[in-house]
Protein backbone atom coordinates (compact mmCIF):
# COMPACT_ATOMS: atom_id res chain seq x y z
CA UNK A 1 0.00 0.00 0.00
CA UNK A 2 2.71 2.51 0.54
CA UNK A 3 4.44 1.65 -2.84
CA UNK A 4 1.40 2.65 -4.15
CA UNK A 5 0.51 5.97 -2.24
CA UNK A 6 4.26 6.81 -3.83
CA UNK A 7 3.84 6.31 -7.02
CA UNK A 8 0.69 8.27 -6.97
CA UNK A 9 3.00 11.20 -5.42
CA UNK A 10 5.28 10.92 -7.77
CA UNK A 11 3.12 11.05 -10.63
CA UNK A 12 1.36 13.78 -9.24
CA UNK A 13 4.89 15.68 -8.68
CA UNK A 14 5.36 15.28 -12.22
CA UNK A 15 2.69 16.33 -13.42
CA UNK A 16 2.60 19.48 -11.47
CA UNK A 17 6.08 20.47 -12.79
CA UNK A 18 4.79 19.58 -16.26
CA UNK A 19 2.18 22.22 -15.89
CA UNK A 20 4.73 24.82 -14.25
CA UNK A 21 6.55 25.08 -18.25
CA UNK A 22 5.37 27.04 -20.33
CA UNK A 23 4.30 25.96 -23.82
CA UNK A 24 6.76 26.76 -25.56
CA UNK A 25 8.92 24.67 -23.25
CA UNK A 26 6.71 21.53 -23.90
CA UNK A 27 6.93 22.39 -27.31
CA UNK A 28 10.52 22.52 -27.86
CA UNK A 29 10.64 19.72 -25.72
CA UNK A 30 8.95 18.10 -28.29
CA UNK A 31 10.76 19.02 -31.15
CA UNK A 32 14.34 18.22 -30.10
CA UNK A 33 12.90 14.44 -29.35
CA UNK A 34 11.50 14.58 -32.78
CA UNK A 35 14.73 15.95 -34.40
CA UNK A 36 16.97 13.65 -33.41
CA UNK A 37 17.24 9.64 -33.80
CA UNK A 38 20.05 6.74 -33.19
CA UNK A 39 21.11 6.28 -36.63
CA UNK A 40 24.58 5.43 -35.98
CA UNK A 41 26.23 8.20 -38.58
CA UNK A 42 29.83 9.96 -37.91
CA UNK A 43 30.05 13.36 -36.46
CA UNK A 44 30.82 14.84 -39.99
CA UNK A 45 27.12 14.50 -41.04
CA UNK A 46 25.74 15.69 -37.50
CA UNK A 47 24.17 19.11 -37.90
CA UNK A 48 24.93 20.48 -34.37
CA UNK A 49 26.35 19.54 -30.72
CA UNK A 50 22.65 19.12 -29.66
CA UNK A 51 22.67 16.23 -32.10
CA UNK A 52 25.72 14.99 -31.22
CA UNK A 53 24.53 14.94 -27.47
CA UNK A 54 21.25 13.59 -27.88
CA UNK A 55 23.07 10.45 -29.72
CA UNK A 56 25.59 10.13 -26.99
CA UNK A 57 23.59 10.28 -23.84
CA UNK A 58 20.06 9.02 -25.64
CA UNK A 59 21.19 6.58 -27.91
CA UNK A 60 24.06 5.71 -25.68
CA UNK A 61 26.53 5.96 -28.71
CA UNK A 62 29.80 6.01 -26.39
CA UNK A 63 31.72 6.11 -29.23
CA UNK A 64 31.01 10.03 -30.46
CA UNK A 65 33.34 10.35 -27.18
CA UNK A 66 36.56 9.12 -28.29
CA UNK A 67 38.67 9.97 -25.55
CA UNK A 68 36.47 9.85 -23.20
CA UNK A 69 36.29 13.68 -21.85
CA UNK A 70 32.45 14.19 -22.11
CA UNK A 71 32.50 16.02 -25.55
CA UNK A 72 31.05 14.15 -27.74
CA UNK A 73 32.07 14.97 -31.63
CA UNK A 74 34.71 17.86 -31.37
CA UNK A 75 33.86 19.04 -34.39
CA UNK A 76 30.91 20.41 -33.62
CA UNK A 77 31.01 20.67 -29.65
CA UNK A 78 33.47 22.57 -27.26
CA UNK A 79 31.67 21.54 -24.40
CA UNK A 80 30.49 18.67 -22.11
CA UNK A 81 26.71 17.53 -22.69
Amino acid sequence: MRGLVLILVLVSQAAFAEEQRTPTERLNAFRTAQAFDCRNVSCKQLRSCAEACYKLIQCGQSIRDGDNDGIPCENLCNRRC
